[in-house]
């Protein structure tokens, strides 16, 4: 298939809407099918949900809870995402712009009053796959997040589950979509996704209409997203306590190099043990403060080959610098442990950022080796 270069000019920032959501895992009772995403066809079968899979291990050995957090939180408090949740950022949607029932731009959609109407992107590429598991009925559960192609400074993580349409879809990088769904928020005890603005199905039966699906159609394939580049000063985390750059959240971004792997050990992202000592890093610091995240770098493949665990090499005692720079998905990162509860089972702990009094930050995630070809002395 050819692959087609799509340019894109304007540039518009983002706003963040504050509002508490549990996303919707699976659900036994509800099926999907029937019509079209852009004429809003309702359900014409029924089916149970399949069985929830499992977290991806995260830098350097620890799993996510792939299992959605049963308790610790409502719509009123605990997993909320307020006090300083992304409405503190900074984006501001322009002058009259925002969504109106027939702009269907990531931009608009982040315009939108979190959970309160159903709404559609158009014209958006596949950039990254978080995870994607198929059940055992044949559905799928995936997150993976899009860009707009019109403005690829727009970026907009996704949440499919079980039961949302086509129950079958699984994302693949570089597939433009047009996606139907809700604005919403990540609950907060989910370990690296909390807080993380998202669209998905509908946020509680109150508000949900059309069945208060996520619906997501295929317009195209094959096509290459073009990352933003980076400025000088980009991405500096301030050891954790600042959130860099959310304008650019969940897009696709290009940091020059050469830049070098400056601390293994970076205090934001330890990673807390149940003794709340740390046991653990999530990943690893670069030139100008930026935090990498390695959940998909580190440790080796399923088949035991070696993946580009770049921070264990660093860690034995070698050099690391990334002559070229790195790419990966520019998007927020929280820590929910579990603290005092070995097993992890239950609840996590609502996420922050280690040792910091915020609640999380940004961090780039490279997805795949190619994104940070680093040379080693």
């Amino acid at each position: 298939m050819t692959i087609r270069t799509l340019l894109v000019s304007s540039v518009v920032l983002s706003v963040f809407s504050a509002c508490p959501v549990r996303p919707s895992g699976n659900d036994a009772g509800r099926g999907g099918g029937g019509g079209s995403l852009l004429v809003g066809g309702g359900n014409s079968s029924t089916g149970g949900g399949s069985v929830t899979g499992g977290g991806m291990a995260t830098g350097g050995g620890s799993a996510t809870g792939g299992g959605l957090a049963t308790g610790g939180g409502s719509a009123t408090g605990g997993g909320s995402a307020t006090g300083g949740g992304a409405s503190g950022d900074g984006g501001i949607c322009p002058n009259g712009f925002g969504w109106n029932g027939s702009d269907f731009s990531v931009a608009a959609a982040k315009c939108a009053n979190i959970c309160g109407e159903h709404l559609q992107i158009r014209d958006v590429v596949v950039t990254g796959v978080e995870e994607s598991f198929l059940g055992t009925q044949g559905d799928s559960q995936a997150k993976f997040w899009v860009q707009d192609l019109r403005d690829n400074r727009q970026g907009l993580w996704i949440a499919k589950a079980y039961q949302d349409l086509p129950r079958t879809y699984q994302p693949r990088v570089g597939e433009v979509l047009n996606i139907r769904g809700f604005y919403k928020s990540q609950f907060s005890t989910w370990d690296r996704f909390g807080y993380r603005r998202q669209l998905g199905n509908g946020c509680n039966a109150g508000v949900r209409n059309d069945g208060g699906y996520l619906e997501i159609e295929v317009v195209d394939a094959g096509v290459a997203s073009i990352p933003v580049t980076a400025m000088p000063g980009f991405g500096a985390s301030m050891n954790g306590n600042n959130r860099p750059n959310p304008e650019l959240g969940s897009t696709r971004v290009f940091i020059p190099g050469p830049v070098s792997l400056t601390s293994t050990t970076p205090v934001p992202l330890s990673r807390l043990g149940s003794d709340a000592g740390v046991s653990g890093f999530n990943g690893f610091e670069i030139t100008g403060g930026v935090l990498v995240n390695n959940a998909f770098t580190f440790g080796n493949y399923t088949d035991g080959g070696p993946r580009c665990d770049y921070r264990a090499i660093a860690a034995d005692g070698g050099t690391v610098t990334f002559p070229n720079g790195l790419t990966g998905i520019w998007d927020t990162y929280t820590h929910a442990p579990c603290i005092g509860n070995p097993n992890c089972s239950g609840d996590r702990d609502a996420g922050s950022v280690p040792f910091t009094n915020n609640q999380y930050t940004y961090v780039l995630y490279p997805t795949e080796c190619a994104e940070l070809q680093g040379m080693v002395q």
